[in-house]
């Protein structure tokens, strides 16, 4: 039997609230944090006025707040630094300031010019969120290849809209954190 989202506040250890920023409700998901991973506790759909009284509870408890954009493969905090989870891990995170990638780049903010929603011409299914250095630089942190765009014919810009929708959100709260502007096919 699944869990409330009473019981999930309750749970031990580290937890993360995340808001659906493409939900047309308020959808309110908890997730635990162990070892890199995100599991779900709990889910809901609130109204606005549930909304605000689990935005005291989740403040009270001390809860990281975060987002995710429908069933993206990406799950984002822009509290306590800037930390952005895959399916499987931990892709992207802040240790001493610096923001560090899965791939191995380090990016100190105050480096970062702007943001980037990109979205690849010669595949609609590849994109994601980058940030461009002072020295021009270009360093990917969040991608996806999505093979439905290569695969099925009618997949056109409706359906890039629908399914690259956490690219924008995504890019908007990196850019937010790290008070720089956001530009790109999909900003």
């Amino acid at each position: 039997m699944p869990m409330t989202l009473e019981q999930a506040l309750k749970y031990p250890g580290e937890l993360l609230a995340v808001w659906d920023w493409s939900a047309d409700d308020e959808r309110l998901s908890l997730c635990s944090i162990a070892d890199g991973m995100l599991g779900v506790l709990a889910a809901a759909e609130l109204s606005r006025a549930e909304r605000k009284v689990w935005e005291g509870k989740l403040i009270e408890r001390r809860v990281r707040v975060g987002a995710t954009a429908g069933a993206c493969p990406f799950t984002w905090s822009f509290q306590r630094g800037f930390t952005v989870w895959s399916l499987t891990g931990t892709v992207v995170f802040v240790r001493d300031r610096v923001l560090r990638t899965e791939a191995g780049a380090r990016i100190r903010p105050a480096d970062v010019e702007r943001v980037v929603a990109f979205l690849d011409d010669a595949s609609r299914g590849h994109r994601g969120v980058k940030v461009v250095t002072k020295s021009g630089a270009e360093i990917a942190i969040a991608e996806e290849d999505d093979p439905a765009a290569r695969l099925d014919p009618t997949y056109g810009m409706d359906n890039v809209q629908i399914d690259a929708a956490w690219v924008t959100f995504m890019a908007r709260d990196l850019a937010e954190w790290l008070g720089v502007p956001l530009t790109g096919e999909l900003a």
